[in-house]
């Protein structure tokens, strides 16, 4: 998967740097890692998490102007929730409006199903210096299950902003699930729902941009088979923070953290344990750097 994925990038460098030297270039990568969340190998209700349990993931991706209204975005991306996905999306821009659309797929996280196609798409309406609206949804394309390892991805956001002196505060509605036939007779369907309130703070001339977001999170793990199914949950108010850090003109330092300030859950109907004391930590965090040519 390693070599898959420098293939992918450096085609994409080439074809960047070749085919449209006139724009610029941005790559960024991110090493992805977290306790927060349930095992995703697990075929029955867990009735405890450890939160010495990690999932890590590697981010690849990056952005190129065509012209003064399109771009193009391609990558590698990794979720706690949704895997792994590859894309491609054009974005056509003019002045209060951004329309974007373009094909994802599934990539790597069944050997049964190796690629699995959607289409996303997405659409932002701006009022320069007032307020804005976003809108994406993404969704695999194929019908129900026919073998273990087929899988099904679904990733829906909105959000509402406006603007206030150095800073944009915005409401965020942000779903996530996946879906997949995990044995013969076994389908797991992992849910993630968080509702945010963010704060994006910049100022002109000062390296650092900080954002802050206080959130509820919500996700749920349901196990069905014969026609029964138990659920396991876990409910979490979460304080995330997003640094990004100017080291050089072209360089940027970035790093991610959802920290969870309380969590309960339940498993099968009963309240889910949770670590407790020094050295436990529910989080979910990333660090990386982007690149500008």
């Amino acid at each position: 998967m390693k070599k898959t994925i420098r293939i992918f990038f450096t085609v994409l460098f080439i074809w960047s740097g070749v085919n449209l030297p006139l724009y610029s270039v941005e790559l960024t990568t991110l090493f992805h890692g977290g306790s927060l969340s349930f095992d995703r190998e697990s075929e029955s209700v867990e009735t405890s998490l450890s939160g010495t349990d990690f999932l890590y993931g590697l981010s690849l991706f990056g952005e190129q102007s065509i012209d003064d209204n399109l771009t193009l975005q391609a990558g590698f991306v990794y979720d706690p929730v949704l895997r792994y996905t590859t894309y491609t999306t054009f974005q056509y821009s003019r002045d209060f409006y951004t329309i974007g659309v373009g094909p994802f797929f599934g990539l790597f996280n069944s050997w049964e199903t190796i690629m699995k196609s959607g289409i996303s798409t997405s659409v932002r309406l701006d009022f320069p210096g007032i307020a804005f609206a976003s809108f994406r949804s993404d969704s695999s394309i194929a019908a129900r299950f026919t073998k273990a390892g087929d899988y099904l991805q679904e990733h829906n956001e909105i959000s509402v902003g406006y603007y206030i002196p150095y800073a944009i505060c915005s409401f965020n509605l942000t779903t996530k699930r996946y879906v997949a036939q995990q044995t013969d007779t076994l389908e797991v369907d992992d849910s993630f729902t968080e509702y945010a309130y963010k704060v994006d703070i910049f100022q002109k001339n000062v390296p650092v941009r900080v954002t802050l977001s206080f959130a509820f999170q919500q996700l749920d793990r349901i196990y069905s088979s014969g026609g029964s199914s138990e659920t396991n949950s876990l409910n979490s108010l979460i304080l995330g923070t997003n640094f990004r850090v100017e080291l050089f003109p072209d360089v940027i330092l970035i790093t991610m953290m959802d920290s969870n300030i309380y969590s309960f859950g339940s498993a099968a109907g009963n309240a889910l344990s949770l670590p407790e004391g020094i050295g436990y930590f529910l989080f979910r965090g990333a660090i990386g750097a982007q690149i500008s040519f």
